[in-house]
């Protein structure tokens, strides 16, 4: 006499085969939310880590050799002296003799080539990742394995997005750096767009709030604890810091898809492809109304982010006064980091959580937004190292409450739930634009104003642009 299993109330079974049950709560469930923030953790560690550290650290190591290699400026700690005498020139307090003009001159070509370089780079990279996530999120959506539809991928991108880390590693251009940059950056985009959308996949509704602050938190946690990690070990193993991370990044993917496994996705029914309509369907989900002003408003929060996050190590060589040398903004944005932790956890657990409680999602988003506009002022008005790390902070508290809430409003406005893998893909093209757009802009404003006033300026207007994007939606509250 055969018998038939009762079925787990934990677990709310799928109407299509092939898909993900959603977790109700219990084992199944806490051991998918810590598997998916420590996977988080990791993935992101290591954006931070490259765009924060090891990228700009590599960078001006190449243009350094090519504007001071003749001089008698012996390595990029020693552009502390000229900065600061720059400064001083700047502020009347200083005359500069022949000799240290010629410098200075030098020193203006090297900040605008370090400023272009990075720039450049991260413009590229970026705009290889467009299609990166929607493509890979339609891929997933549709693919058939005993270990579900997104495991390969995220395993797949990790492993990819670590070999191509190794290649920065050795890289001794400019050139050798944006291929391998891009390359991996496509890679982690492949491993980020699934892992993200398995919260559409398992979690139920009325958890989404507090799984996306929780995702947001990973989140944080990884940007932050990749800059504090980047930061220190830098100084000690140089280059070889990318080892580090391409090893954390894989075991974040591998423990993911043992400890959080999903449903087989053999039974999966899927109708043959339409790549034309595919790319048409990019526009898909911008004719909502709803979604649209949430895509255009993290469109504009990433552009003003990132226009800042990107050149911190640069801002504290050359708009804090008095300046840093290279070693120093290592330790001190690894210190930054520390500091802002604490505050930035707190907003993303109770962000989340505070926004299913009252059911409103618009509030916490505009109101971050429109602090992080306000905050900016800080170092555009006060440059100084003291008033740096209280702008940090209550940047880092501010972008943690955005972030909590702003997955939660994008996944509840989704026009159609069926397709959360492409809509949520589209809804990562904002940050990615964004992201692609701010860099570029940025370091043509260094480039051509010799400083980062401006910068903090044009982050301002972007931010508050993106706090009124969200005031036209109507059907989230």
């Amino acid at each position: 006499m055969s018998t038939t299993a009762a079925p787990d109330p934990m677990l709310e079974e799928p109407e299509r085969p092939g898909t993900s049950a959603k977790y109700l709560g219990g084992r199944l469930f806490y051991q998918y939310i810590v598997a998916f923030i420590l996977a988080s953790v990791f993935l992101y560690a290591c954006y931070a880590a490259m765009a924060g550290i090891l990228l700009p650290n590599s960078v001006q190591t190449i243009e350094f050799q090519h504007y001071f290699a003749n001089t008698g400026v012996q390595d990029v700690n020693a552009v502390q002296e000229l900065t600061n005498l720059k400064q001083a020139v700047d502020a009347g307090t200083a005359t500069a003799t022949a000799e240290q003009q010629h410098l200075l001159d030098l020193l203006g070509q090297y900040e605008a080539a370090r400023a272009t370089s990075i720039s450049l780079m991260m413009m590229i990279g970026s705009f290889f990742t467009l299609f990166a996530q929607p493509i890979v999120g339609v891929i997933s959506d549709r693919w058939r394995s005993p270990f579900g539809r997104r495991a390969f991928w995220i395993v797949a991108g990790a492993i990819g997005g670590a070999v191509f880390m190794v290649g920065l590693r050795y890289s001794s251009t400019v050139a050798l750096l944006t291929v391998f940059w891009t390359v991996g950056q496509v890679s982690l985009n492949f491993m980020q767009a699934p892992l993200s959308t398995t919260v559409a996949d398992r979690v139920p509704e009325n958890r989404v709030g507090m799984v996306s602050g929780l995702s947001g938190v990973g989140m944080m946690a990884g940007f932050t604890g990749g800059s504090v990690v980047a930061g220190l070990l830098f100084n000690r193993l140089g280059l070889d810091t990318y080892f580090v991370f391409a090893l954390a990044v894989v075991i974040g993917a591998l423990g993911f898809v043992t400890f959080a496994k999903d449903r087989s996705s053999k039974d999966l029914e899927v109708k043959p492809f339409d790549w034309v309509g595919f790319f048409k369907g990019y526009a898909i989900p911008l004719r909502d109304h709803d979604f649209r002003w949430t895509w255009i408003a993290r469109f504009f929060m990433f552009f003003g982010y990132t226009a800042i996050s990107n050149f911190v190590l640069y801002i504290l060589q050359s708009h804090i006064q008095p300046a840093l040398s290279a070693s120093e903004a290592n330790e001190t944005f690894a210190g930054l980091s520390s500091a802002a932790l604490p505050g930035q956890l707190i907003m993303m657990l109770i962000a989340g959580r505070l926004s299913d409680m009252v059911g409103r999602r618009k509030p916490f988003v505009i109101g971050s937004s429109a602090f992080i506009a306000a905050i900016l002022l800080i170092p555009l008005l006060v440059p100084t190292l003291p008033a740096f790390y209280v702008f940090y902070i209550l940047l880092a508290a501010s972008y943690g409450m955005y972030m909590a809430v702003d997955v939660a409003l994008f996944i509840d406005v989704l026009p159609d739930k069926e397709a959360a893998g492409r809509d949520l893909g589209v809804a990562n093209v904002a940050s990615n634009i964004g992201q692609m757009l701010a860099p570029v802009a940025a370091g043509q404003i260094v480039a051509l104003t010799a400083g980062y006033s401006a910068l903090f300026i044009m982050s301002i207007v972007a931010v508050a642009v993106s706090a009124a994007a969200i005031i036209p939606v109507r059907k989230v509250k």
